[in-house]
Order: structure tokens, then sequence, then C-alpha cells
């Protein structure tokens, strides 16, 4: 006898793919808060970090985005 249908598979970091989802999205909500904030489109990443400072920004965010924000940061980290 097959078993029956799984509606959702496990991955041993985030559990199920349910789970990833929400951080994809919650993610996705910053990217978009951020370009908000920040005003122009995406700029090649080494000529942010070889650039000036640019302007000074100055934005009031949650908790939750500000830990969702450092989550992204080590991720990014982990994958250089």
């Amino acid at each position: 006898m097959m078993p029956g249908p799984i509606s959702d598979s496990y991955d041993p970091e985030w559990g199920t793919s349910s789970n990833g989802t929400e951080i994809q999205d919650a993610l996705n909500l910053m990217h978009r808060a951020l370009g908000a904030i920040i005003g122009s489109e995406p700029k090649w990443i080494l000529d942010v970090v070889r650039g000036p400072s640019g302007k000074r920004i100055t934005a009031t965010l949650s908790e939750r985005e500000w830990r969702i924000l450092r989550f992204a940061c080590e991720r990014a980290e982990e994958t250089i």
C-alpha cells in the first residue's frame, strides 16, 4: 500500500517547507521596505563597500524587522 500524499516536505534546518516560505516572505517584505527607505535602485555591492558612506538615513523599524535584518546579514555572511 502506498503512503498518502505528503503535503509538506521536511528540511533539517527549517522544519517544513512552509516554515521556509514564511521566512522568505518576511525577507521579501524587508527587502521592499529597505528599497523604499533607501529610495534608489540597488548598486553593485563592491561599489557600495568601497565607496563613500552616502547620505545619512534615519529609519525606525520594529524589533521584528531588526531581527529579520540581523538574520539576513548572518545568512549573507555564511554564503560568502
